[in-house]
């Protein structure tokens, strides 16, 4: 017969310790690999750039970029960075424009196409039939200021001009509506 306590593991305090460490060190590396990354620290700036008009779809740059966020001050910007061969991009949109429908004049839902052509781009929110300002990046550089990794993106500015928030692949409609309503707080 067995002896139970022959059985059991000899563990010394040594053992103990190690297994300790082991364990705080991989809860320590797995929440900082999901935490979330520090935010870019693109601001509203330069001269204020109103939005485009509906139907108009600029090429921009950085500056005019953060120029239009300077020209919401005291509003939150939604700043969507999508690509129209996106499919999560797609399925989103209908989500976006019912957000700028509903907070109208309280907060601004902009697009940013980029790392696309802008025909298709184009062509993209005309079949959608979305109204609410898009801009394209031609040159990628609101892309890479951002730090985008995923299509799409999506980034909240508080009234201030500074990012509050970033939403990597898809977002739901009850995700969106509390970023903006956490915004306008």
């Amino acid at each position: 017969m067995n002896d139970p306590v022959r059985s059991r593991p000899n563990f010394t305090p040594r053992s103990i310790a190690t297994i300790v460490v082991v364990v705080l060190v991989g809860a320590w590396v797995g929440w900082t690999a999901l935490g979330e990354p520090d935010l870019p620290d693109v601001v509203a700036s330069g001269d204020p750039v109103a939005l485009p008009a509906p139907g108009d779809f600029p090429s921009v740059s950085l500056d005019d970029f953060t120029g239009i966020l300077a020209g919401q001050e005291g509003r939150p910007v939604v700043v969507n960075i999508w690509a129209s061969w996106c499919a999560p991009c797609r399925t989103e949109m209908p989500l976006l424009q019912n957000a700028a429908d509903t907070y109208a004049g309280e907060a601004v839902i902009l697009g940013v196409a980029s790392n696309d052509d802008p025909r298709e781009a184009k062509r993209f929110l005309d079949d959608l039939g979305l109204d609410y300002p898009n801009v394209f990046d031609a040159t990628g550089e609101i892309r890479v200021a951002l730090g985008v990794s995923a299509y799409p993106t999506t980034y909240v500015f508080g009234p201030d001009g500074t990012i509050k928030s970033r939403v990597n692949g898809g977002i739901s409609e009850q995700r969106l509506a509390g970023l903006i309503e956490d915004a306008l707080r």
